[in-house]
């Protein structure tokens, strides 16, 4: 049984009994209505019955005071009489209203009034001591079948509301007995249904029951078989994990992890994370946050900063790459943080030797124009010390001199751009890109000149950035270097530095274009740039250089992207990278900002080195 059918069932064992309840509320309240109706119309016949017993009393005392007064001619025998009068009509009345809708009291009501009303006229003739009156013996024989004519419809009165009253009186204990009778009924009714009802869900949970333990059973078997099966895969995947509860208390540890960690499963099982996973920075032994907390904090995906290091209980020191995520329970609530780390120790050194490699690459293609820029004014210089020799005129040896030191000067400058590609700060300092550009220029300008290569600047000055001044002299040398040896001979170059105002994506910075009159980028070529050892110059190629320049501009917090170009006059291929101003890069982070494969964001079509 699914927990919607049974909260159905739940709602229907309570609300049919409360409803069968007020339906027999509902039978016994009416039942009540009607015995109160009934009790009240007995109440009212017995006051219909008083009231015909008073005014017949009343006028039998008017009746005894008028004779007296015959007899004495006393007025002091009237005094019952006079009272009686005005109560007489006040229960006539009293009655019309008590009998309305009762034709035959009411026509005997009538009938009482009108004789009643002769009579009352006789007597005040009589109290008058109207000789007529008192010296006719028929009148007075009229004023007697009056008073019988009234004592009669009393009687009758009288009668009938007994036999009403006693019609009533049968009718409510009639009522009574099969109130008393439905009742019961009504309550056995209920209670038969609300068993037999009862007894049915009963039943049908007790079915749902087993079904439902059955299939628990099933689902705890299935759960202890995949327990195992995920257990097994944990311990046996190549990668260390450590799951934690939400107050980073270790539940599970691989045994990957514990070989790293130094720490086996029954030592790890309910010890805070930051005591079996101890990790600090590799280059300033500072004690690094751990992930658990950061996910912890910010309830989502984290993952660990380049040059950490993870110490083993045993001693060992191991260079490592993680993440930690949250792990949901049902609800979407964080019960628990899962770490998958790796020991990166081995990769960290082939990448390094990789960056290094590619380095002496950049130098070796750049020793050949090197040498030649400066075997040239050294012959020059040369030459004009050997002319200084045998002349002797001041102003020739003025201008010679001159001239060598012009040579000398250029000499000196194309060194210190040499030097000054491998001499890097500690930290980030301001580089004018502008500056950047010309220096690298300069060292290529022999192979330019032999190409016939025209190069157009379109440099906003100053352009200046945070970073590392060599390592963004590396990625230009590669980017123009490429564009050159893209472009041939007879075309020509555009190197354009700019401004960028910051928006929703990125912050301020320079961007960086440099296109090409090339043939551009083969689309089968573009799914491929970026990735290590890809190259389109085949073994004149190392296919690092693209690799190496997108991990230090992503270490700088740029990007880089490489397309084929729109711009008119420029067929090949376009390279745009943008730099903060402000970068991300420090000097822990220098040597490991590479990503295998690379992925740029932003990117579209891209070019190998």
């Amino acid at each position: 049984m699914n927990v919607p059918e049974f909260r159905r069932i739940l709602r229907q064992t309570l609300l049919l009994p409360v409803l069968l309840l007020l339906v027999l509320a509902g039978f016994i309240l009416w039942q009540f209505v009607q015995y109160q109706r009934s009790l009240q119309s007995i109440d009212k016949s017995e006051d219909i019955a008083s009231e015909i017993v008073e005014v017949e009393k009343l006028i039998i005392d008017q009746e005894t005071g008028l004779r007296g007064f015959q007899l004495t001619n006393d007025r002091s025998m009237l005094a019952p009489y006079e009272a009686a009068t005005p109560e007489v009509h006040t229960h006539l009345d009293n009655l019309r209203t008590m009998i309305d809708g009762r034709n035959k009291q009411l026509g005997r009501l009538a009938h009482l009034r009108d004789s009643y009303e002769l009579w009352l006229g006789f007597s005040q003739r009589v109290i008058a001591r109207d000789p007529a009156v008192i010296g006719d013996p028929q009148l007075n024989q009229h004023a007697k079948q009056r008073m019988d004519d009234i004592r009669e419809q009393v009687h009758q009165m009288a009668l009938s509301e007994a036999r009403q009253h006693r019609r009533l009186s049968t009718a409510a204990e009639q009522l009574e007995r099969r109130q008393i009778i439905g009742i019961v009924l009504g309550a056995l009714l209920v209670g038969i249904t609300l068993g037999i009802f009862t007894l049915s869900r009963i039943r049908r949970v007790s079915r749902s029951y087993d079904r439902a333990l059955k299939e628990v059973k099933t689902q705890a078997e299935e759960i202890y078989e995949s327990r195992q099966w995920l257990q097994t895969t944990l311990e046996s995947i190549g990668d260390a994990v450590i799951a934690c509860d939400e107050d980073g208390r270790v539940k599970f540890i691989n045994a990957v992890a514990q070989n790293l960690t130094g720490w086996n499963s029954h030592e790890a099982f309910g010890q805070p994370l930051e005591k079996v996973f101890n990790i600090i920075n590799e280059e300033t032994r500072e004690v690094v946050e751990n992930p658990v907390d950061k996910v912890r904090r910010l309830k989502t995906v984290v993952g660990l900063a380049n040059h950490t290091a993870l110490i083993s209980k045993n001693g060992p020191e191991y260079i490592i790459d993680d993440s930690a995520a949250p792990i949901p329970d049902t609800e979407g609530n964080m019960c628990g943080i899962v770490l998958v780390f790796r020991d990166v120790t081995e990769l960290r050194r082939a990448e390094a030797a990789l960056v290094a490699g590619e380095k002496l690459a950049v130098a070796g293609r750049l020793a050949a124009s090197i040498a030649h820029e400066i075997h040239n004014p050294l012959d020059s210089v040369a030459n004009l010390h050997f002319l200084l020799i045998s002349e002797n005129d001041a102003e020739r040896r003025t201008q010679y001199l001159q001239m060598a030191q012009q040579e000398l000067g250029r000499t000196m400058q194309i060194s210190r751009t040499l030097l000054s590609l491998y001499r890097e700060p500690k930290a980030p300092v301001v580089v004018d890109l502008g500056e950047l550009a010309d220096g690298v220029l300069l060292l290529l300008e022999r192979r330019l000149t032999q190409n016939n290569i025209e190069v157009t600047r379109e440099i906003v000055k100053p352009a200046l950035v945070e970073g590392f001044p060599a390592e963004l002299r590396q990625v230009f040398t590669n980017v123009i270097v490429n564009a050159l040896e893209a472009t041939g001979k007879n075309g020509h170059m555009l190197i354009r530095i700019k401004p960028v105002r910051p928006d929703e994506t990125r912050s301020a910075g320079m961007i960086v274009d440099v296109l090409d009159s090339g043939p551009g980028i083969a689309n089968k070529d573009a799914k491929s740039l970026f990735q290590p050892f890809f190259t389109t110059k085949g073994e004149d190629g190392t296919g690092l250089g693209l690799w190496v320049s997108l991990g230090i501009i992503q270490k700088h917090g740029g990007t880089i992207r490489i397309a084929n170009s729109t711009d008119p006059g420029y067929s090949g291929a376009a390279v745009q990278i943008y730099l903060p101003e402000r970068t991300l890069a420090s000097a822990s982070s220098r040597a490991t900002a590479h990503v295998i494969p690379g992925v740029t964001p932003d990117h579209r079509n891209e070019s190998g080195d």
